[in-house]
């Protein structure tokens, strides 16, 4: 289909170098520029066919006008006066050679122009200069000459939505000349109409309708990925099919793990995971061992621990005394005498120590042996004096290097906890604790334990603890109880790995923890003074079992000193202090395990 020219002025008359008058010679010639091949609206990448007609007006004085040059300017600057030569407009319009020129001529043309924006002007030259008759219209013209060209680019002039192209012949150029002596010169300007720059939207695609240079918009289909703006870690975005980006098109729904001793809070929006922290300590769980001496608890570890809780139990006692009656013949022999006597006594034996001999007797006796049996009924608990276990956890909002805020728990002691002043990966302390700075301030897993010691601290205002097997037997505020304990503060030290939150692998450090019990419940929401959780971590280099490591462990050793007051190197973090929030308890030993 034929393209209609953008055309400067309705006819295209090319001036001679004087204007005509009455009796004066004149030269015109006529070209229009049309585009006869290609879309209705162009867009980059496209193929443009342009058709040159030639032919002629009036020429007083003669009759022919012979040309020697055609020339054509790819794309213009409308910005600036649109002529032959014009300024151009970049590289917006490729030419793409001779190859593609046909004519109705009865010659052939050439322009040595290589296919290529640069030069912006093709000058074409005919096989052998091109005789037209004088009055001879465009319409339908006395021949044409067509190629093809390319568009590369948006136009970048005032005029963004057309290509301004010029086509003409200079007299200065002698281009152009009539047998009557005089050269012409002018100029025609035609423009192809392009596409516009449809709006973009990542869930709507919009393209331009090349027959009518509309935009046109469709939603692109749901599930279409799009940008997450919302920071929610749970929730993924999404195109909905109606060309809205919904920030919930999928939404993490967090499955609960059927485990009675863990919480199950919906997907972590800081994460997006699907966390099942342990519910804590003392917990209770169902009861399956079919045992009326316990009660189940979880454990602050996500197990629910059927002896938890352990009744008081009834002993009893048989207590025999024995009358013996003997008649005994004693022979004692010694370096220096030999005695020989007999005795007839009546004795209570008890269970003292046996003593090494330092004479040799020879005894013979004769006993009358009367028992008499007798049966006491008393009451004794489990709880055992001795060590301690520590089971719980909390937040810390203190922390240094500061982060937001920490959280910790585990359980250190069980199933075996042997009081241990300093033991370098000791199997004899055995458990599992965690503290994880947030938000992205690294994690620390311990595992492996050097050394822990209780001990039974006093609380402001009040005398120094009782001696004995427990620790402020019936004091509910300074601690431990409930439970019944040997101590309200337990110190573990251990070597673990340090996990950070940039991607780094794991690193080893050692650590250190405080922990202080000062009864129930824990937290703010109890009378002071609050529980008091210390974690401290120092980030070790090389081997943590060379010389200089090993130096390190043993000077934060619970056993080099319990109180927190250290003769080592400050640590990388120093967290904890006062815990408003969560519990932490300190329990009796079990070491129902000997010390592997």
């Amino acid at each position: 289909m034929r393209l209609v020219a953008r055309l400067l002025s309705a006819t295209a008359i090319l001036a001679g170098l004087a204007p005509a008058v009455a009796g004066a010679a004149t030269c015109n010639g006529l070209i229009t520029i049309d585009y006869v091949g290609g879309p209705a609206f162009a867009l980059p990448g496209d193929t443009v066919r342009v058709r040159l007609t030639l032919g002629t007006g009036s020429i007083q004085d003669g009759t022919l006008l012979t040309l020697d040059r055609l020339r054509f300017d790819l794309d213009c600057n409308s910005d600036s006066t649109l002529g032959i030569p014009c300024v151009d407009d970049g590289a917006t319009v490729e030419y793409e050679g001779d190859t593609t020129i046909t004519t109705t001529c009865r010659i052939t043309w050439s322009s040595g122009h290589a296919v290529g924006t640069l030069p912006n002007e093709i000058v074409f030259t005919p096989s052998s200069p091109l005789e037209i008759p004088a009055e001879t219209p465009v319409d339908p013209g006395f021949c044409n000459l067509e190629f093809d060209i390319k568009v590369l680019g948006m136009s970048t002039d005032g005029t963004p939505d057309q290509i301004e192209e010029t086509t003409g012949y200079l007299a200065t150029a002698d281009d152009a000349s009539c047998d009557n002596g005089l050269t012409s010169s002018g100029q025609q300007a035609a423009s192809i109409p392009l596409c516009p720059t449809c709006p973009i939207a990542e869930c709507v695609d919009s393209t331009c309708n090349q027959d009518t240079g509309a935009c046109t918009s469709t939603p692109k289909p749901d599930s279409t990925p799009c940008a997450d703006t919302d920071g929610n870690a749970c929730t993924t975005a999404g195109c909905d099919g109606h060309g809205v980006c919904n920030q919930n098109h999928q939404v993490e729904t967090c499955t609960p793990d059927t485990n009675e001793c863990t919480d199950d809070p919906p997907c972590n929006p800081h994460t997006g995971m699907c966390d099942h922290p342990p519910k804590p300590s003392s917990t209770p769980c169902t009861d399956t061992d079919g045992s009326s001496c316990t009660t189940a608890g979880c454990d602050g570890q996500g197990v629910c621990n059927q002896a938890h809780l352990m009744c008081s139990t009834t002993t009893t006692i048989t207590t025999t005394t024995t009358t013996v009656t003997t008649s005994t013949t004693v022979t004692t022999t010694t370096s220096s005498t030999s005695t020989t006597e007999t005795t007839s006594t009546t004795v209570t034996p008890t269970t003292m120590p046996e003593m090494p001999p330092t004479t040799t007797t020879t005894v013979t006796t004769t006993t009358t042996v009367t028992t008499v049996t007798s049966t006491t009924t008393s009451t004794t608990t489990t709880t055992a004096p001795g060590g301690c276990r520590v089971t719980g956890g909390g937040r810390i909002d203190t922390t240094s290097p500061p982060v937001d805020y920490a959280t910790h728990g585990g359980q250190v002691g069980a199933p075996v906890g042997f009081v241990t002043a300093f033991s370098p990966a000791t199997p004899c302390i055995q458990g599992s604790w965690e503290h994880v700075r947030h938000d992205k301030g690294g994690t620390l897993h311990a595992k492996s334990f050097d050394s822990l010691v209780c001990g039974c601290l006093p609380c402001a205002g009040r005398p120094d603890p009782p001696a004995g097997s427990l620790c402020n037997p019936g004091d509910r505020i300074c601690g431990p109880e409930p439970p019944r304990a040997p101590a309200n503060k337990i110190c573990f030290t251990g070597v673990g790995p340090f996990t950070p939150t940039n991607g780094k692998k794991d690193l080893n450090a050692a650590f250190r923890v405080d922990v202080e019990d000062h009864g129930e419940p824990g937290g703010d929401s109890g009378p002071a003074p609050p529980d008091r959780y210390r974690m401290r971590i120092w980030i070790l280099s090389g081997d943590p079992d060379g010389a200089d490591n090993l130096a390190l462990r043993q000077s934060i050793s619970c056993g080099a000193s319990l109180s927190e007051q250290l003769a080592a190197a400050a640590p990388d973090i120093d967290d904890g202090g006062d815990t408003p929030h969560g519990n932490l308890q300190i329990h009796p030993e079990i070491n129902h395990q000997t010390c592997p």
